[in-house]
């Protein structure tokens, strides 16, 4: 069977810097797209609750990829 060798110290170390960045940029990107899209279409909450609850989506599963990948 084929088996993955540990993670080193280095590897989950690097991993856990990654992973605010991770979860962090796409909830700021969705918020800002949201709050330009509210902007424009004079909705005032709807795009920026939906620009947060799809950066949350996004950001969740990019950390789960990544936790995923090294562990």
């Amino acid at each position: 069977m084929n088996k993955k060798p540990p993670p080193n110290v280095w590897q989950s170390l690097g991993a856990l810097a990654g992973l605010g960045f991770t979860i962090a940029v796409p909830i700021a990107i969705g918020t800002i797209a949201g709050s330009y899209l509210d902007s424009f279409a004079h909705t005032k909450p709807l795009f920026v609750l939906l620009g947060l609850l799809l950066g949350l989506i996004s950001g969740c599963y990019g950390a789960y990829r990544l936790i995923s990948r090294v562990f």
